[in-house]
């Protein structure tokens, strides 16, 4: 579980921070942000139209 967090921290350090991340790391931090964000848009009703 240690290692999870770690390398869960690492992701987004290298995305957001350093701007030096590969397609993985990437993919990990979109998923982590992405799932609860549409979890909360979907719960509150309905998806936002432009």
């Amino acid at each position: 579980m240690k290692n999870a967090i770690n390398t869960i921290l690492t992701d987004i350090n290298h995305v957001f921070v350093k701007g030096e991340s590969d397609k993985v790391e990437q993919a990990r931090v979109f998923f982590l942000l992405a799932v609860p964000i549409m979890s909360i848009i979907f719960g509150i009703g309905e998806f936002p139209i432009y």
